[in-house]
């Protein structure tokens, strides 16, 4: 519930009365850091961890792969993810900014999206199916590095 308080919760709250305003200010300063660092944390794993995402990047790779493709089927596809992708992004952006003030978005995700869609769409309006090929593939490939990389895979408690 909303209202409940926890054990945890109550301690925090009173170690933070006890302290004077600079250990106050200090523990907030060291909250927005900790905040920030689990946001850029999470926002990596959302993103590049996103089972949904993945399926449709491996299904516009085998449309892509076909000799004689269909444009207008890669767009919408590309609409799609790019949709989805920036959804999530925004999702844990918001979530964390509302209790951050001035927290800077996670440049990796947002810039690494920005550019391969600008990327793709300039493919896809040139209309050069090889070139559309060839952009597609270094975007999925390009995002399954970043999926492996240590900060963006989930963490499995076994």
């Amino acid at each position: 519930m909303l209202g409940d308080i926890t054990a945890n919760e109550v301690e925090v709250l009173n170690a933070f009365t006890v302290l004077g305003p600079g250990g106050q200010r200090e523990l907030k300063e060291y909250l927005r850091y900790l905040l920030s660092k689990q946001y850029k944390r999470e926002v990596k794993v959302a993103v590049f961890q996103n089972k949904l995402l993945h399926n449709l990047f491996h299904s516009l790779i085998h449309i892509v792969e076909r000799e004689d493709f269909d444009v207008n089927l890669v767009k919408k596809r590309v609409a799609q993810i790019k949709e989805l992708y920036y959804g999530i992004f925004e999702q844990v952006h918001t979530r964390y900014s509302e209790m951050v003030p001035e927290l800077d978005s996670n440049e990796v995700v947002r810039e690494f999206g920005r550019t391969g869609f600008e990327n793709l769409n300039s493919a896809l309006s040139k209309g050069n199916q090889e070139m559309i090929r060839l952009e597609i593939v270094d975007f999925y490939q390009e995002y399954n590095k970043l999926a492996q990389r240590r900060d963006a895979r989930q963490i499995v408690a076994v």
